[in-house]
């Protein structure tokens, strides 16, 4: 008697015309209109995993960004977004960005995010290649020279590729500014698996003494969100050196490294100088 007045209390309480569990035809419904009562959970299941896939790649070629610039570029609304980010977040798969002081301005920040350490491990690794290349090469040549010799062997075919598509484009008549041969330079490496992106940076400079005028100097940031051979160039800078002073060469232009993956940033930075001009303030 006691168990039947709790089941009345407990159906009472429920909102009117509902029941705390479907009857059978109540199942029997659900099935006939999605073919299996699992159908629907199973799809909204594959639906998260594949949108999740594509936040990763996206925090990992543009990180630091926000959720609001991911729902813009995936057309989702900022609250489902959230919901995404915040489960990524509890896996460890990404973390939070944190703004450096001097780049906070007044009021709060918008939260952004960056793919975690561990998520950079997952991503894939050329270590087995590099492995070998390197036992070869110390065999052959042995000491520190021969480590440096494995760092620009590692990237001559990066400059090979980059040098090969330059010119097919010339012969269609293209004129390859350094600002193009940099957007090729991101692709090359994006084909492997360093999430390169290009993000442009106007820098006005102030104006020296009474009589001048300031000046725009165009650069470019080009950001690598992944290194396939963080922990060994972690162990070994020569590595990121060789890349820098490669990098520089395919630019056409001195460049400077502002951040490594290697060295615990979120991205490889690197700050290419484009073209410069004069303009009023």
């Amino acid at each position: 008697m006691a168990a039947h007045a709790a089941a009345r209390q407990r159906e009472s309480a429920a909102p009117h015309g509902t029941r705390e569990q479907p009857d059978h035809q109540d199942q029997a419904e659900h099935q006939d209109r999605t073919g299996h009562p699992d159908d629907t959970e199973q799809h909204d299941r594959t639906e998260h995993r594949d949108t999740r896939e594509r936040l990763i790649d996206a925090i990992s070629a543009h990180g630091p960004i926000s959720a609001r610039a991911l729902a813009e570029m995936f057309g989702l609304t900022s609250a489902a977004v959230r919901r995404h980010l915040s489960a990524l977040e509890a896996d460890g798969v990404i973390e939070e960005h944190d703004v450096p002081v001097h780049q906070r301005g007044r009021g709060r920040p918008s939260k952004s995010f960056v793919l975690s350490a561990s998520a950079h491990e997952d991503l894939g690794s050329e270590y087995d290649d590099l492995a070998m290349l390197a036992l070869d090469e110390l065999a052959r040549r042995g000491g520190g020279e021969a480590l440096t010799h494995l760092a620009c062997a590692r990237v001559a075919p990066w400059e090979e590729d980059l040098s090969a598509r330059v010119d097919e484009l010339e012969e269609a008549g293209e004129e390859v500014s350094r600002a193009r041969r940099v957007e090729i330079l991101a692709d090359i490496l994006t084909e492997r698996g360093y999430a390169a992106t290009v993000r442009p940076v106007t820098v006005t400079i102030p104006a020296s003494g009474t009589s001048g005028r300031p000046r725009t100097v165009e650069t470019a940031q080009l950001v690598q969100g992944h290194c396939p051979i963080q922990d060994v160039a972690a162990r070994h800078p020569e590595l990121c050196e060789a890349e820098t002073t490669a990098i520089g060469r395919m630019a056409g232009a001195p460049v400077q490294r502002l951040a490594t993956l290697a060295g615990g940033a979120h991205a490889c930075t690197t700050h290419i100088p484009l073209t410069e001009g004069n303009t009023p303030r």
